[in-house]
């Protein structure tokens, strides 16, 4: 033991730099600890690679954020976020940014916010001013800033991480919906439901530099790996639009399945499919990213809401809001393997440590 048990213990304590003993003792102790630290770091190290990563579910009713273990596709636990959790995200620094908001309509009040969670202690430690009824919103990928909707104000804000503080608002479409980020972190979308269209912010000037239009209702964003493209839902639409990003221009449409109403939307992590929660269509269409075709519809819970895909690529989920659950797909089967229970209400998804 030492004398102050939360330091670990200095190498020379185990004999490894010659400090114990002398002669054959001294040796022996030496190549002792050599060989516990061996063993132990060939045990662990397998351990960790395999370590799964966690799916983290907001419940918009239950006011609560739902933990699966993605391993076992069992719920290992819940957090108490407050109010009306939407929108979450894993930002650089692993930890869980969920939007609360209040039931108010167009007023701000305390409860308005981004909150912060430690996935290793499950508990809140930071809460971010983030404008009025923030519902979906993004991490810069510096990990400097959030870009959120303000969904009633018809605004986007962006909020400094460092002083908590609001340090742009920026006007967008009508009621936003949806907020994505570019890989190189240079480009916010942030769709408008009421005035179908897609708001483009320039994270070096937090200014709004251009704007398209899509089919009616867009919902979500997403971008290709590689940062090409960007996919756009349309929920009346029942579409999805293909976005050059360097042009910020629809080059195509996507029309999904019959009674599909498209919101969330995630693209593969080999950038090889789109998968595209359905809402009241009650299914995820999975699109083909070279071809632009839609290959399947996987029938899933009532209204899947929120989607996202494990780091493998192996694995989809989407949390539906009616059934309030979890489906669980196999991206080589596009099957659903499990359906794992979540809260009233499930919202949103994110996959992270």
């Amino acid at each position: 033991k030492t004398d102050k048990p939360d330091k670990p213990l200095p190498l020379s304590r185990c004999g490894w730099e010659g400090g114990v003993g002398r002669g054959g003792r001294g040796v022996r102790l030496r190549r002792a600890c050599r060989l516990i630290y061996l063993i132990l770091l060939n045990l662990l190290l397998p351990l960790l690679a395999l370590a799964a990563p966690r799916a983290y579910v907001t419940n918009q009713r239950a006011g609560t954020v739902t933990i699966l273990d993605t391993a076992t596709n069992k719920p290992v636990g819940t957090i108490k976020v407050g109010a009306g959790p939407r929108g979450i995200a894993i930002g650089p620094d692993g930890r869980i940014y969920v939007a609360v908001s209040d039931t108010a309509r167009t007023a701000k009040s305390a409860a308005d916010a981004i909150v912060v969670i430690d996935p290793r202690t499950r508990k809140v430690v930071a809460r971010y001013d983030a404008g009025t009824d923030p519902e979906a919103f993004v991490v810069g990928r510096d990990g400097q800033r959030l870009y959120s909707a303000n969904e009633d104000a018809g605004t986007a804000s962006v909020t400094d991480l460092k002083t908590k503080k609001v340090i742009a608002t920026l006007v967008v479409g009508i009621e936003p919906e949806g907020v994505a980020i570019s890989p190189d972190g240079r480009w916010v979308y942030v769709t408008a439901e009421t005035s179908n269209t897609v708001s483009v912010i320039d994270t070096r000037t937090n200014q709004v530099t251009a704007s398209f239009l899509v089919h009616p209702r867009p919902r979500a964003a997403a971008f290709s790996p590689g940062g090409k493209r960007a996919w756009v839902t349309a929920e009346i639409g029942g579409t999805v639009a293909v976005v050059d990003v360097t042009r910020h221009l629809v080059l195509r449409t996507v029309p999904l399945p019959k009674g599909a109403k498209p919101v969330g939307v995630v693209a593969s992590p080999d950038g090889k499919r789109v998968y595209v929660a359905n809402g009241h269509g009650d299914s995820v269409a999975v699109i083909d990213a070279a071809t632009y075709k839609v290959v399947a519809n996987v029938p899933v819970g009532k209204r899947p809401w929120g989607i996202a895909v494990t780091p493998d690529g192996k694995r989809i989920y989407t949390a539906n809001g009616v059934s309030g659950d979890v489906s669980v797909i196999d991206a080589a089967t596009l099957k659903v393997v499990a359906t794992v229970p979540a809260g009233a209400g499930a919202w949103g998804v994110a996959i992270g440590p």
